[in-house]
């Protein structure tokens, strides 16, 4: 499980079953509100787990993010260029 935006990941070792034919479980496992019909499940066995080490994770950022930095960066040369002038 990554998580590039802080930096982390989880390993998860275990062993998964696939359940399609069990409405009682997939009824017990619904979320509230969520207006799809549940048709089947993977339940997850945890055997271990450990959070990794940061250094080679890679920081993404999402669009929204990219561009606010971008008209930061614009605003900013904007005014290096202002003051360059004077």
């Amino acid at each position: 499980m990554m998580d590039y935006r802080h930096r982390r990941r989880l390993k998860i070792w275990g062993r998964a079953i696939y359940v399609e034919d069990d409405s009682e479980l997939i009824e017990s496992l619904k979320l509230p509100n969520y207006e799809a019909e549940v048709e089947r499940v993977i339940l997850f066995h945890i055997e271990a787990w450990n959070w990794n080490c940061p250094q080679h994770i890679p920081i993404r950022y999402s669009e929204q993010e990219v561009a606010a930095l971008q008209a930061r960066i614009t605003e900013l040369e904007e005014l290096l260029a202002k003051k360059q002038q004077i």
